[in-house]
């Protein structure tokens, strides 16, 4: 059972490598890698799946899902990662995934992508791959499941798991590429997160194997190196295939056996001591611009071998509690008015790759509240530990994790093709036993009605057992020093506890908000699938009925004129929209509502965003839930709080977000960039600077938004709900009570762009060959010529391809050149496109040339039938498995409330790229060609 509902801080928490034996020293069955665990501990896996291995090792696990309608879904898992590389070799586990598409025995250089691109999948949110400590896995999720797909997505497979050419000349085009993904990832947060690990697991390989490895080793990398590694780790008794999707399991098996079974061993495995680790110092600090401020205190004890028994479930499932109720109460402590931390959370997992089992306090603290943020949690988790979990604490913790597997129950049914086969992959790196989500509920329900508060003590004490707490601190500036750290915690692990206050039960004061409303109209549109409604206060109502996500509502309400409509004294505030809800309402505070909704096991969602003409306020939710659900967020409109805790927060978490986006050259870059696009102004842009930030108090955020809480609601609900039901809970919130002041229009003046001859550049604090270049050009907006938006996506796509064949593979400049074309259905004037790349300012001048070169051919030359194919195909195929999620509908849907010529774009974009020609392209080249002058953006270190 995978427990799937649980939220990890760190994205490297899992999985654990190969362990000598069956049994360990407590008679418990261990994990035996490179076998399906369900095998070994004689449990169910889930029915649905097709399980196998072939006999040289090689595992397979098949699927048939139909969500979405057309599809599959393709993983290759390696079991090797960055842990398994020698000293001289560090880096080259991800060096060669992406030597994986430079060249096999059957496949050019080069061709990977185009194969790809013929099916109609996208580089990037198609195709992927990616390197981690314990393993290397490529994933393809085609649009279509038909014999050419998985034909494609078998011929990579097994062109990358044994026939990799590692020629000479790719293995030096791809060196420059990789050097770039290093500096892009070289990020403060990155080395704080380095700093952590090395301290608290040094004496083990883990510090010492990121998975970009070392510089000096990335120049080094030879072809000869790169196969040693390459024959010893890409084996077929390392390797896993994962198919999902809209197939028929047998007739793939059968091709899987006929295609893989001569897959061979080459040479013997690596098997490498990942060592013990032993914490350098009790404590650490990270002090650099741009890193977190944060803290953490992390305790260790030996890793886990054992396997995945129903005994093991019912720890795990004890400990899972026993966190939710320190999380809970960390939570709560958080929302109170003056809390020192802004947040903190416990995360526990029982094998850092074979190394230790870890239990982590993550906190998130202003650094000038660091000690109080520390004595805060470190009270909070000794209280827990010594006093226990309450019966409120326990009845509330249960309720949560039973929702979480009910939920996970009901949406099963519509889980979409990726995620499953993504999950599966999960399972594989931890050696757990792959259920359903029906299963997981089945065995956790009884394990979770048999917990005693005796049963949460034994797991708290298994939580912090071991070595430490040792501590760790980042922060952007100010250090304090190892000895200094290490003796406040002394104390506070000593400090007299104080008595916890017990939280009062919480009533929702929120059941009528006026008279129900009355419709005065109703139209249903046949093309989108909605029906529209308006109500005598002025409100209105969109809803559209889906099949898509079983057991899932999303809404969006939109009010106000959002970015468009702010007075223009109060733009510096709109960065902080999104913090409102913390505020709470005039009623209930925000620790409350998430008490409230916790305790009675309801899916309460409530997220605040400054689109650029409306403020947007929403959630998604259940449909047993659904009502609450609109309760809230009426609540949130109707009477807000902007209670202290908005303050507390706004105070701590500005400068916070200040110190990460001035050391982060693509922020900066992408803040130029909308600022010059959309008028020189920051009314319109997303990424807000220092002096905004600073000049922000929680009184701007009431005088920024009161007016616009205080109008009619555009209310758009989109999922698992009928019309009628939409019908009846907007009658008795945003649309009950008396007409509301009308809103009022502002105008449309077309944005203008504001750059001229001379670049715009940005400046940032990070490394000093950290920069991005850019060069764009203007286009109209959506409504003034649709047909130009859609051959400008067109090309840009055919432009990405041309680079990524040129800047990328073959001269290695850049990790990922990228292209975009906007073109705006929401400000008038606003529509571009252009290329921009992560690369040395060095390379600038280069990258400008090779550009107008590329523009010139084009423009010289028609691009060819297949080019224009793969560039239009993944944007139809990617269009319409958009519009087969809630997500899609949820985003365009109060558009089209707010603007009906919206619902152009929603219903035309695909027949829009169809029809884009061959000379339309060319046209559109020779243009940019013609023009001397582009908007030339960057940003680079200061």
């Amino acid at each position: 059972m995978v427990l799937r509902g649980s939220v990890s801080l760190f994205a490297l928490l899992l999985a654990m490598p190969a362990l000598a034996g069956t049994i360990d020293a407590g008679g418990a069955p261990v994990k035996q890698p490179g076998q399906w665990a369900q095998d070994y501990v004689h449990r169910e896996a889930d029915p649905a799946v097709r399980f196998g291995t072939l006999p040289n090792g090689m595992r397979y696990a098949i699927m048939h899902n139909d969500t979405p309608s057309d599809g599959v879904a393709m993983r290759l898992r390696i079991g090797s990662g960055s842990l398994k590389e020698r000293d001289d070799e560090q880096g080259l586990a991800h060096y060669l995934e992406h030597m994986a598409f430079r060249g096999s025995t059957n496949i050019a250089d080069g061709e990977v992508v185009r194969m790809l691109e013929r099916q109609g999948l996208r580089f990037g949110p198609d195709t992927n791959a990616f390197t981690a400590q314990d393993e290397t896995v490529y994933m393809f999720t085609f649009p279509k499941s038909d014999a050419s797909a998985l034909d494609t997505g078998m011929t990579l497979f097994r062109e990358i798991g044994q026939r990799l050419l590692l020629s000479p000349a790719a293995v030096d085009a791809e060196r420059g590429v990789i050097l770039s993904e290093e500096r892009l990832r070289d990020t403060p947060s990155y080395q704080s997160f380095k700093a952590d690990l090395a301290n608290s697991l040094a004496g083990t390989r883990v510090p010492e194997r990121w998975p970009i490895g070392l510089v000096s080793t990335i120049k080094a990398a030879t072809p000869g190196r790169l196969r040693r590694f390459y024959d010893a780790n890409y084996r077929p008794d390392n390797a896993t295939i994962v198919i999902v999707g809209n197939i028929d399991p047998a007739k793939v098996e059968a091709q899987l056996k006929a295609r893989f079974s001569d897959w061979t061993l080459a040479v013997p495995a690596d098997r490498l001591d990942p060592g013990v680790p032993k914490p350098a110092h009790p404590a650490a600090e990270f002090v650099a611009p741009g890193a977190p401020d944060t803290l953490s205190l992390s305790w260790q004890r030996p890793a886990d071998p054992r396997a995945e028994t129903l005994a093991y479930d019912r720890e795990k499932i004890a400990e899972l509690v026993a966190s939710t109720v320190l999380n809970n109460r960390l939570a709560d402590r958080a929302a109170h008015p003056g809390s020192p931390y802004v947040g903190a959370q416990a995360q526990e997992t029982p094998s850092l790759y074979g190394v230790a089992g870890l239990t982590f306090l993550q906190i998130s603290a202003s650094p000038a509240k660091w000690h109080e943020a520390l004595a805060a949690v470190v009270e909070e988790q000794r209280r827990l530990v010594t006093g226990g979990a309450g019966e409120t604490d326990l009845k509330r913790a249960l309720t949560q994790i039973t929702t979480l597997f009910e939920s996970a129950a009901a949406n099963a049914p519509t889980r979409k093709d990726g995620d499953i086969a993504d999950a599966l992959i999960s399972a594989v790196n931890d050696d757990q036993v792959y259920t359903s989500p029906a299963q997981d509920l089945a065995i956790a329900r009884p394990m979770l009605a048999a917990l005693t508060p005796a049963d949460i003590s034994a797991a708290l004490t298994r939580l912090f057992s071991g070595t430490g707490p040792v501590l760790f601190r980042a922060a952007q500036a100010g250090p304090v020093g190892a000895p200094a750290l290490a003796a406040a915690l002394a104390t506070d692990r000593t400090a007299v506890l104080a008595a916890r206050a017990q939280e009062a039960a919480v009533t929702w004061p929120y059941t009528r908000f006026g008279a129900p409303g009355m419709m005065s109209s109703r139209r249903d549109d046949a093309a989108l699938g909605t029906t529209e409604v308006r109500f005598a206060n002025g409100s209105r109502l969109l809803v559209k009925p889906t099949a898509y996500e079983k057991d899932r509502i999303t809404i969006k309400v939109a009010f106000g004129n959002g970015r468009a409509g702010t007075d223009p004294a109060l733009v510096h505030a709109l960065w902080a929209t999104g913090l409102t809800p913390t505020g709470g309402t005039a009623k209930l505070p925000a620790g409350d509502i998430d008490r409230w909704a916790q305790a009675g096991g309801r899916t309460i969602d409530v997220q605040m965003a400054a689109d650029p003409r409306a403020f947007v306020l929403g959630g998604t939710t259940r449909p047993v839930d659904f009502v609450s659900e609109m309760e809230v967020l009426t609540a949130q409109m109707r009477d807000p709080g902007y209670r202290p805790e908005l303050a507390d927060k706004l105070t701590a978490v500005g400068p916070m977000i200040a110190g990460q986006i001035e050391a982060n050259a693509g922020a900066l870059f992408s803040r130029a960039l909308h600022r010059t696009m959309t008028g020189g102004t920051d009314r319109y842009v997303d990424v807000p600077d220092g002096p905004d930030i600073a000049a922000t108090h929680a009184s701007d955020l009431s005088a920024m938004l009161n007016t616009a809480l205080a109008g009619p609601a555009d209310v758009v609900i989109v999922g698992d709900v009928t019309v009628d039901q939409a019908i009846a809970a907007m009658t008795t919130t945003f649309a009950a009570g008396p007409a509301l002041p009308a809103r009022i229009e502002p105008d449309r003046h077309p944005l203008a762009v504001a750059g001229g001859r001379d670049p715009v550049i940005a400046t940032h604090t990070g490394r000093a060959d950290q920069a991005y270049y850019g060069e764009y050009w203007a286009q109209p907006d959506y409504f003034t010529d649709a047909k130009a938006s859609y051959v400008a996506k067109v090309a840009i796509a055919v432009l990405q391809s041309r680079l990524i064949d040129t800047v990328r593979e073959k001269l290695g400049l850049t990790y990922s050149p990228q292209t975009d074309a906007v073109a705006s259905v929401q400000l008038p004037g606003v529509g571009y496109l252009g290329a921009v790349l992560e690369t040395p300012p060095a390379n600038f001048a280069t990258f400008h040339t090779l550009l107008h070169q590329e523009l010139a051919d084009l423009a010289a030359h028609p691009v060819t039938p297949d080019g224009l194919d793969r560039a239009r195909r993944p944007l139809i195929e990617g269009r319409t498995k958009d519009m087969e999620g809630n997500a899609f509908w949820a985003s365009w849907l109060p558009l089209v409330l707010r603007d009906p010529r919206v619902r152009q774009s929603v219903l035309e974009t695909k027949a829009g790229y169809a029809a884009v020609s061959v000379a339309d392209v060319q046209a559109l080249f020779a243009r940019l060609a013609a023009d001397p002058a582009p908007i030339v953006v960057e940003a680079r270190a200061k």
